[in-house]
């Protein structure tokens, strides 16, 4: 897997790390910790710059979350998620969200919260672990 780039906050502390796998053909940004809702808008649109740039041409149609080690709510971000964001990766390229959830209850549940706000346009898969995420992407069909 190749990095992207390691995110941090104004005191230096790395809350997402930004990676792509090339023989799977995915971005996936890490989240660690926490961080303010602002910091995760600009840290989701560093997934967007890299699709605009890169992805597109690659035909990356996959967008992970791992947020097993995040330890925030960001169900204050949801509608901005579904309303700006997803139709500027979607016009991208990018056909599905996938959310790997943590096991913090706050962040579960904005994961679910974005899960039930997704439209067909741009599902958001909810899942366990990375593994289940590579097996979900590798049973989809390039079209779909």
């Amino acid at each position: 897997m190749n990095e992207i780039s390691r995110i941090k906050n104004e005191e230096g502390d790395v809350y997402a790390i930004l990676r792509y796998e090339p023989t799977k053909n995915y971005l996936l940004m890490k989240w660690i910790g926490f961080c303010t809702d602002d910091e995760l808008m600009q840290a989701t649109l560093k997934m967007l710059e890299w699709q605009q740039a890169e992805g597109q041409q690659r035909a990356c149609r996959f967008h992970v979350h791992d947020t097993k080690e995040f330890d925030v709510a960001w169900a204050g971000t949801v509608d901005w998620i579904v309303n700006d964001y997803f139709p500027k990766i979607h016009a991208a390229g990018v056909r599905y969200n996938i959310s790997i959830v943590s096991p913090d209850l706050f962040s579960k549940l904005s994961s679910e919260a974005l899960f039930e706000k997704s439209n067909p346009v741009l599902p958001t898969k909810l899942c366990e672990t990375l593994s289940e995420a590579e097996r979900f992407m590798a049973g989809q069909t390039p079209n779909s």
